[in-house]
């Protein structure tokens, strides 16, 4: 069994990453669909605990302070539901606790990695694997954005139902991700990463990983998106003070900012960032007639905007005689990307943020429950204080802080793979919080299971050292 776990998952690191967000069934209510990798997220879940119990290690993974950690999480979690069915009534049972069982698949596997990956040949597997992933899924980017590769989208409910669209002209790429901003975080953690295990590998990797590097930042460029690239800069930075090559850090901070400056997408949603949301100025649209014009004080934006993909059966976004684009709301900017800049930052601003703090101040210590503020709220931190109030994101952060203090251990080791892949480790974590600001990135659910897998694997990599 214990073989047939490492096998399934190692197949996971590469099928969840690579296989495009195809539903397999649909669930009342939401658009969120079931798909092929939560039954195979299940099955290693179940099999894993069947070898645990089997092989009579039960006392031995409950003696683990992040296994208590996660349990107490999950524990806050159905005491939230509870609350949320029975007391505030803020939510759809089948849905909320669907959404609860999504957590607990994700952070699941982290203690499945733990366990199973416990030779030195099975780590070095896991890393190829990922190597490879990493390319496959930049070369699917590129050739979407210059090939018209097919994507598969689920930004909204319609192309949530798996169709297969193109990208239309300067809209961003996704890949296999299903989101430009899910992909952009795979992307931005994944550099830090390689970023780490350049100090750690011999010459004959070195120009690999600094040529896949180059690859995947070139690729998250083409994602726009403005978070996990800053991301990327507070990660970079953080990785060389872990891995204690602080002499590099002057580089990386003048190549990144030449990177953001040179005329870009991602420039320009910087600059619009910048002009638009914090300055707010830029041409607005004033209304084709008086009843238009009286909207204008009212400044009652549209939520719809350019369409990031196109099929044959969703029309190119349209514009009128002017360029003006068509669904355009009086008092929102003309240009095209600072309106997507205004709108996105809008959207949190005034509906999905405020809706999360109603929620937490409904309940403060359990939230009103999951689901109960809809399906995204763009940041992280305000989600899990809405759905799960103070105590479940006490218990989340003791997760965090628990794994924390075991590969700052890592970064000591005397062991250089262990001491710069712990320093890579330690990174990611941060840009996942810097990209939790803006998007729910923990419940991602590609990312996500990523995320707990690679910790995962650097915990497993503490234990082998240790015995």
């Amino acid at each position: 069994m214990n073989k047939a776990l490492f096998y399934l998952t190692l197949f996971l690191f590469a099928f969840i990453p690579l296989y495009p967000k195809f539903p397999l069934f649909n669930i009342k209510g939401t658009f969120v669909a079931v798909r092929i990798e939560d039954f195979l997220i299940a099955l290693t879940i179940g099999l894993w605990i069947s070898y645990i119990l089997i092989n009579k290690k039960l006392s031995v993974v409950l003696k683990d302070n992040t296994n208590k950690a996660i349990l107490l999480f999950f524990s806050i979690g159905i005491l939230s539901l509870f609350s949320a069915l029975f007391l505030t009534h803020s939510i759809t049972p089948h849905i909320g606790v669907l959404h609860f069982l999504r957590r607990v698949e994700l952070i699941f596997l982290l203690p499945v990695v733990v366990t199973i990956f416990n030779t030195k040949k099975r780590l070095i597997s896991v890393l190829i694997v990922l190597f490879l992933t990493l390319i496959v899924t930049n070369l699917y980017g590129l050739g979407q954005q210059y090939l018209d590769w097919p994507v598969i989208s689920t930004t909204n409910s319609e192309f949530a139902k798996g169709l297969i669209l193109r990208l239309t002209p300067g809209a961003r790429v996704n890949s296999t991700f299903a989101g430009h901003y899910d992909f952009a975080v795979f992307l931005s953690a994944a550099i830090v990463f390689l970023a780490a295990l350049f100090f750690a590998l011999n010459k004959f990797w070195k120009m690999p990983i600094l040529i896949l590097g180059g690859l995947s930042l070139f690729v998250l460029i083409l994602t726009a998106a403005r978070v996990s690239f800053v991301s990327i800069f507070v990660g970079l930075i953080f990785a060389l003070i872990f891995a204690k090559k602080k002499k590099y850090l002057l580089l990386v901070i003048v190549a990144l900012t030449l990177i953001a400056v040179y005329p870009s997408q991602l420039r320009d949603r910087f600059i619009s960032t910048i002009t638009v949301n914090l300055l707010n100025t830029g041409k607005r649209y004033e209304g084709r007639n008086v009843n238009q014009q009286l909207e204008n004080k009212l400044n009652i934006p549209t939520l719809a905007y350019k369409m990031a993909s196109r099929s044959a059966n969703f029309p190119a976004f349209s514009a009128t005689a002017a360029g003006v684009p068509a669904d355009i709301a009086p008092g929102e900017p003309v240009d095209g990307t600072q309106l997507g800049v205004y709108r996105s930052f809008q959207i949190r601003l005034n509906i999905e943020w405020p809706r999360a703090v109603r929620a937490f101040l409904k309940n403060p210590f359990l939230g009103t429950g999951y689901s109960s503020i809809g399906i995204a709220t763009d940041n992280d931190f305000l989600r899990s204080l809405g759905e799960v109030g103070l105590l479940g994101t006490i218990a989340f952060s003791l997760i965090l802080i628990s794994i924390w203090k075991k590969i700052s251990q890592g970064v000591k080791s005397g062991d250089k793979i262990i001491r710069f892949f712990s320093a890579g480790s330690l990174a990611a974590i941060i840009v996942f919080l810097v990209n939790g600001l803006f998007i729910d990135v923990f419940e991602a659910s590609k990312v996500a299971s990523l995320f707990w897998m690679i910790l995962g694997l650097n915990l497993a990599v503490l234990n082998l050292k240790e015995e």
